[in-house]
């Protein structure tokens, strides 16, 4: 089989040797230098690298078209969701459609879907279709309809205030229109549900409560989340899948909490970032990247990579942003006693000396100071996490 594989991530994070038969297939790489130059030489593989500055499609479009037929072309990274599926599409590669990968990458296109099929979501308008009065009190989210990690969202005291944001941000970059909306602020505890459906039916599905919110890390503030037993609303993600079309996929939901019940904000064909993957694995057994691609390159259940769960515990994560301290070096003061704590699973802290990154996103290795936690109680790892929070300082070291 000829696999091609677009990759932007660590290549042993993904777990692509647990995955694929390097041996068995002809696997082609294609990624900018840092994730071409991850790829161990030891491993049996083409390389194609990628101008990290022009659009995926339109470099490997004429590549393909000298190519012999590719029978799987794999991708894990959001932004490469997409491309993925334009190129399987133009190439008849098996695998996910444009037309379906749309409804897991614009958030104006699934809010649509799901409002329409009878599931509660924010109310909502494209930018380029504003109304003149406000379609609901209160504060306004101004977001980008494609941006992962809570990039590009502005807060506002309301519409008014939104729409003169739209105007201004609108007149100094003419693509703006296109690429935002506006949508109520709503009032809840946030949560992500992660899963793996296969034929539209769960396999494994995980809830989990969000430590502050990806919109305060985007803003300097540290996120965490922790995991919960909420069957119901692990059902309710499910539904919303399968209403945007998703059949065979992995997926990260996003959603509020209110008063009266969950309420839908976003969704991706993707494994959720930071330490979400491992946390999964400990829950339920399952590696989402390595057993997603598994299967869909065997084209069957992968149950030989099925792992024996840990029920009894709940895992979490802490993230402190790297990305808010202008590329400076930091440093990180952690008390006594957090480190050694019997939760602690895992921690990593940036090395001194070595510049933060600039842009957001929950990858351990670009962050300040993050860590995975295990425990039997949620609630005590919850507080735990926030008490990491109030007691580490991260200070810039200009």
């Amino acid at each position: 089989m000829r696999i091609l594989v677009l990759n932007q991530n660590k290549f042993e994070r993904v777990g692509y040797l647990r995955a694929i038969d390097h041996r068995r297939h002809d696997v082609v790489y294609a990624g900018t230098p840092q994730y071409v130059e991850d790829i161990p030489d030891s491993v049996r593989c083409g390389r194609f690298v990628l101008d990290p500055g022009r659009p995926v499609a339109e470099q490997l479009r004429p590549w393909l078209a000298g190519q012999e037929r590719f029978d799987r072309l794999l991708a894990r990274h959001e932004l490469l969701i997409l491309p993925a599926a334009e190129l399987r599409a133009e190439f008849g590669i098996p695998g996910m459609r444009p037309e379906l990968a749309v409804n897991f990458r614009d958030k104006v296109a699934m809010k649509a879907v799901l409002s329409s099929a009878g599931i509660r979501v924010p109310r909502f308008a494209p930018v380029g279709e504003l109304p003149d009065e406000a379609p609901w009190p209160g504060k306004t989210i101004v977001k980008p309809r494609d941006s992962n990690a809570s990039q590009g969202i502005e807060l506002c005291d309301d519409y008014a205030s939104a729409r003169r944001l739209v105007a201004d941000r609108g007149a100094a970059d003419p693509g703006f229109i296109a690429r935002y909306e506006v949508e109520e602020y709503l009032d809840g505890a946030i949560w992500h549900v992660d899963g793996y459906l296969h034929g539209g039916e769960p396999v494994a599905v995980q809830a989990a409560r969000y430590v502050r919110t990806p919109m305060m890390f985007e803003h300097s503030e540290p996120l965490g989340s922790v995991q919960f037993p909420e069957p119901d609303l692990a059902a309710w993600a499910v539904d919303c899948v399968r209403a945007l079309g998703g059949e065979t996929l992995t997926f990260h939901l996003e959603a509020i909490m209110t008063a009266t019940g969950p309420v839908f904000l976003e969704v991706a064909a993707r494994c959720g970032g930071g330490h979400v993957v491992e946390m999964f694995r400990r829950r339920t057994g399952i590696h989402l990247h390595s057993f997603d691609m598994a299967t869909e390159v065997d084209g069957k259940l992968a149950r030989h990579l099925l792992e024996a769960p840990v029920p009894d515990l709940f895992n979490g994560m802490f993230l402190f942003p790297g990305h808010t301290y202008g590329g400076a070096p930091v440093s990180v003061s952690v008390p006594p006693g957090v480190l050694t704590a019997p939760v602690l699973v895992k921690h990593q802290i940036l090395p001194a000396g070595v510049p933060t990154g600039t842009s957001a996103n929950y990858r351990p290795e670009n962050l300040a100071f993050s860590g995975l936690v295990s425990g039997p109680d949620p609630d005590e790892l919850d507080a735990w996490i926030e008490n990491v929070f109030t007691s580490v300082t991260v200070t810039p070291v200009r």
